[in-house]
Parts: C-alpha cells; sequence; structure tokens
C-alpha cells in the first residue's frame, strides 16, 4: 500500500512540473510568435512547490498555476525592467486571468546576459 501512495505522489510531482499542458504550451506559442529572434527562452512549471500552500489546496488549477519563464531577446534593448515584465504581462494576459497563480520572470537583453554568463 505504502508503494502505490509513493508511486501516485511521484506521478503527481511529475505532472506538476510539466510543460506539455494547455496553459504552458499557450504560454510557449505566445512566447515564440511575440519574440521570434529571442535567443534564449526556458519555461519551467513549478506548480509543484506550491502544492501545499495555503490557498492552492481550493484552487480550481493546481498543476498549472506557477510558472517561471527565462527569455533573452534584443526586442528588450532599452526598456526599463518593469516595462519588459509589463509587455510579457499584458501578452499573457488571458493566462494570468484563467489560472496561472504565479509568474516569476527573468528578462535580459543578448549583452545583459553576456555580462551574466562571465561572473
Amino acid at each position: 500500500m505504502l508503494t502505490l501512495k509513493l508511486f501516485i505522489r511521484r506521478m503527481s510531482l511529475a505532472a506538476n512540473r510539466s510543460t506539455d499542458g494547455p496553459i504552458a504550451q499557450a504560454i510557449d506559442t505566445k512566447i515564440r510568435q511575440k519574440f521570434s529572434g529571442m535567443q534564449h527562452f526556458a519555461l519551467f512549471n513549478d506548480s509543484y512547490k506550491h502544492a501545499g500552500h495555503h490557498g492552492m489546496e481550493e484552487a480550481d488549477n493546481k498543476i498549472e498555476s506557477h510558472f517561471r519563464l527565462e527569455l533573452v531577446s534584443e526586442a528588450f534593448q532599452g526598456l526599463t525592467l518593469p516595462k519588459r515584465h509589463r509587455q510579457i504581462y499584458n501578452l499573457l494576459d488571458e493566462e494570468l486571468k484563467n489560472g496561472v497563480h504565479a509568474l516569476q520572470l527573468q528578462t535580459r537583453t543578448p549583452a545583459e546576459q553576456a555580462k551574466k554568463q562571465q561572473q
């Protein structure tokens, strides 16, 4: 019995990390369309980290609720960090209104990324 419970828990954790769900796929598609010339893009589903937090027990969406996004693009050149983030939030407005509880953003220009990698 304990083995079955452990197996089910592992399966649940794996599902909660997936970026194959409909919300993750919508985010992926919108980012790739908007920032077609990007140099780096990574999307992480961090929902499993928040499964036991207050408020998540009653939430309708527990599997695709928390995402982390890394994006390197020339499109951010000359934009402040708040403007970059607003640009992403506006792009993903529908997802944020329909299930995404949190979106952690890391937005850099190629020059900023190169400088970060040298550190």
